[in-house]
Parts: C-alpha cells; structure tokens; sequence
C-alpha cells in the first residue's frame, strides 16, 4: 500500500490524472487524485474526482471516495488538471489527512 500512496502523491503533487485498476472491477478508472485520508467511518480513502472509466452504479464523473486497499494498480498518466473550487478539505467527512492538495 506504500507503493500505491507514494504514486498517488506523485501525481497529485504535479496535477496528474491517474488511470486505477481497483479490485474486482472490470475495467480501469481515471481520476484526478486530492489526496489520501482517513475518514470519520475510518476507512482510508483515496478522495479524487473521476473522469471516464468503470463505476459501480454506471455513474458518470464526479468526486469519489475510492478504498485504498482496493487499489492495485497506478498509472499516472501525463494530462494535468486545476483543484476544483469546490473541492474542501476541511469538510467534516474527512477525519485525518495522509495528504491532499
């Protein structure tokens, strides 16, 4: 899980979108990584907003709580993207912060 935290830093620490392969799921996901917390349900998170790729409920793009331990693959991918003005670290849902951007 180091591993996949370290990259995932990475590539929020340089705005880059990551494509995920996450556990059980068919296809791969891209997403814009914010950062890595621990929630008030303490589960560890990844907090991101998907932009195309695989989801459950075939949602469309929007912000995700992905389970960290879900995740078994990062690929950072070289198209950046802007932290959305919407995007509150603050917000209560969010217990502890590994990171974020």
């Amino acid at each position: 899980m180091e591993d996949i935290i370290k990259q995932l830093w990475v590539a929020s620490d340089g705005r880059k979108e990551c494509r995920l392969v996450l556990k059980g799921e068919p296809l791969p996901r891209v997403v814009q990584p914010f950062g890595v917390c621990q929630t008030t349900a303490n589960k560890v998170v990844l907090v991101c907003r998907q932009v195309s790729g695989y989801t459950k409920g075939g949602g469309s793009e929007g912000y995700r709580n992905l389970s960290l331990v879900q995740i078994e693959d990062v690929e950072i991918l070289k198209r950046t993207f802007l932290v959305p003005s919407d995007f509150d670290p603050l917000d209560a849902k969010y217990k502890e912060w590994v990171y974020h951007i």
